[in-house]
């Protein structure tokens, strides 16, 4: 029921705001969806540059671990460096190993190069690096830390339409609990934007 609602809500959001987007990305043992939801065509959100995102992510590394977050973050371009969109914002962490709840409420930072025009019409090409960060005053309960890095690229290949290629490395610490690395592993997928 949980997972039906969830999806629901990420499939749904996206469709109100402009610029929004829908992604699934898979390997042989992981299934992620995620949901972007961009301020960039608001008129009423829009009295700046800054550009308000929201981004909701579901990973089912198996079924006893499970991830979701959800997150607000404001984008804007870096002075002096065409092509790089920096974002920083938090992000609402729930994961679940075996019958262990993890929460934290993790700052996080985003930097995305897209690549200039290239020549002989090769599609946009884009890069990006994401890094997440908890300390134990910002994990909850019986959490104690929560990291987590990715990097990702991908190709506009149809208008609207993005496969990428992306590792992801996420580390959930409890108190008594070890290991703490909840997935680390290389994917791909494809974003659909509206």
């Amino acid at each position: 029921m949980f997972k039906k609602l969830l999806f629901t809500t990420i499939l749904g959001s996206t469709l109100l705001l402009a610029e929004s987007g829908v992604g699934l990305n898979i390997n042989e043992e992981d299934l992620e969806l995620e949901g972007i939801l961009d301020s960039r065509n608001l008129a009423a959100l829009q009295t700046s540059s800054t550009i308000f995102q929201a981004d909701v992510n579901f990973l089912n590394n198996n079924e006893d671990t499970k991830l979701i977050g959800m997150g607000l973050g404001a984008t804007n371009k870096l002075a002096g460096v065409e092509g790089v969109e920096i974002t920083l914002g938090a992000k609402f962490i729930w994961a679940e190993v075996a019958d262990e709840d993890f929460t934290a409420l993790p700052f996080m930072a985003k930097v995305r190069y897209s690549f200039p025009p290239l020549l002989f019409n090769i599609p946009p090409v884009a890069v990006e690096g994401k890094l997440l960060y908890a300390p134990k005053v910002l994990s909850f309960g019986d959490s104690v830390t929560y990291n987590e890095f990715r990097l990702s690229a991908d190709m506009e290949v149809i208008e609207k339409v993005r496969v990428y290629v992306g590792y992801r490395n996420i580390h959930t610490q409890y108190v008594g609990i070890k290991p703490d690395l909840f997935n680390t592993s290389f994917y791909g997928g494809m974003k659909f934007s509206y």
